[in-house]
């Protein structure tokens, strides 16, 4: 027997689930199959469990660092089962509370896994399924890395879910997966070293900002290796031998090795030739409206393959469900993406980095400053710190802002508020903020 739907959502996070809520809202029959626990990977496996590792983390190392200057006494120290066993309670709380919310919401689930039969049929578990429209919202995984013994590698997932930290663990690749848990892991007490196949971490953000945390890394005592491709990986007496350089000519020990070199969309075993969806090598082939070459069949979230963010995540699925609803005609504004690496301390930033805009011609002004002086900084022990601000000359309006140090994802959020209203330097100097706060940094930098 076939159920039929007007809507088929594959996968049960923030992409999917923005979907399915509005296509619902709408008086549409929306079935949501997930292979896995219902909740997605951000809230199962990515950021809301790394949080609760980072945010505690952070903590020790602040305290740790304001300690001497400000009187406190005694040592401070992390008891790693105690905080997996916390991070775990809080995670396993919502694959129930989404399947509730989703089946409050009038939302059909599907458990199983999900691959086409036909243009607009799937087969979900034992279950066949018929919707007009279909949306592939089924996340990412780790990139499939191909060098000898790659298949000894741990994953994110094995990072978050450790009950018992590794005295010695190295991170290959130089994004956010190696440089967020490779901070956790180092303030916890493990030796952390990061092998980057090119010549700097975290692309995506301002290259000097960068430096400056990688400079915060090496305090806190991780090995930054540029330049150093995997080689091979083996088993050794003590753990791991990891190879490193075009030859292996470089050699790291450790107990455990992390894959932390990027992540691809998650379409394995969806069978997407029998729905006529063509792929371009690296993930689905979309049009501007995020539609595939199958005109029934959208993508959304990091199954779309353009950011791997949370809020974007949300921004797509609503997109595709207004297309799904009225036609297509709304297109994912990706103009304005705050991002940020929850490091110690936290690197933000929004809009043009110096080298985007020299490579686009763009003329700006450009304010910064490395090692901040601020009070709010300073009182909190904070040596490492800066910040990189891109104005348009002939009218003062924001284009950039990268920030390194406290709260630096809030004062991001900010500045991408203003570039979205397209507020100039003046008008926001000409602001009266909360003092003292680290909104009211922007002040120090636009000044």
């Amino acid at each position: 027997m076939t159920q039929r739907f007007d809507v088929l959502v594959i996968g049960s996070g923030a992409a999917g689930g923005a979907a399915a809520r509005m296509l619902r809202a709408e008086g549409l029959t929306v079935a949501m199959a997930e292979s896995g626990p219902f909740g997605g990977t951000c809230a199962l496996r990515g950021c809301e469990p790394k949080k609760v590792l980072a945010e505690t983390t952070h903590t020790v190392a602040r305290v740790r660092e304001m300690a001497q200057a400000n009187g406190i006494r005694g040592n401070l120290s992390i008891d790693w089962p105690t905080l997996a066993a916390r991070k775990q309670l809080l995670v396993d709380r919502v694959p129930p509370r989404s399947e509730r919310s989703y089946q409050d919401a009038g939302i059909t689930l599907l458990h199983g896994r999900c691959r086409f039969t036909g243009p607009d049929t799937a087969r979900v578990g034992d279950l066949d399924v018929q919707a007009a429209k279909s949306i592939i919202a089924s996340g990412s995984r780790p990139q499939t890395l191909t060098f000898p013994g790659a298949e000894l590698l741990s994953v994110s997932d094995d990072f978050l879910n450790l009950t018992k930290l590794p005295a010695r663990i190295a991170f290959i690749g130089g994004g956010y997966v190696s440089t967020e848990f490779g901070h956790i892991a180092a303030i916890a007490g493990s030796e952390v070293t990061m092998a980057v196949r090119g010549d700097r971490c975290l692309k995506r953000f301002d290259r000097d900002l960068v430096a400056q945390l990688c400079r915060a890394s090496s305090a806190l005592g991780i090995t930054v290796l540029y330049d150093s491709p995997p080689f091979s990986l083996g088993r050794s007496a003590g753990g791991f031998l990891l190879r490193l350089g075009a030859f292996g000519e470089q050699t790291v020990e450790a107990d455990m090795v992390v894959h932390g070199a990027g992540r691809v969309p998650n379409l394995d075993g969806m069978d997407l030739s029998a729905a006529g969806i063509e792929t371009t090598g690296v993930g689905l082939r979309l049009d501007e409206f995020l539609k595939t070459s199958n005109p029934n069949v959208y993508a959304a979230g990091d199954a779309a393959g353009h950011y791997q963010l949370t809020p974007t995540a949300v921004m797509e699925g609503r997109a595709v469900a207004a297309n799904i609803l009225s036609g297509d005609h709304v297109q994912p504004d990706y103009s304005v993406i705050p991002s940020a690496t929850f490091s110690h301390p936290t690197l933000a930033g929004v809009g043009l980095t110096e080298d985007e805009a020299a490579a686009m011609g763009v003329s700006v002004e450009i304010k910064t400053r490395m090692k901040l002086a601020w009070p709010e900084l300073t009182r909190l022990g904070i040596e490492h710190s800066g910040y990189k601000v891109l104005l348009a000359p002939d009218t003062g309006r924001l284009l950039g802002l990268f920030y390194l140090g406290e709260d630096a994802e809030e004062v991001v959020n900010v500045a991408a508020l203003a570039m979205r209203q397209g507020l100039t330097a003046a008008q926001l100097l000409d602001m009266v903020w909360a003092y003292p706060s680290f909104g009211y940094a922007l002040r120090y930098m636009l000044g």
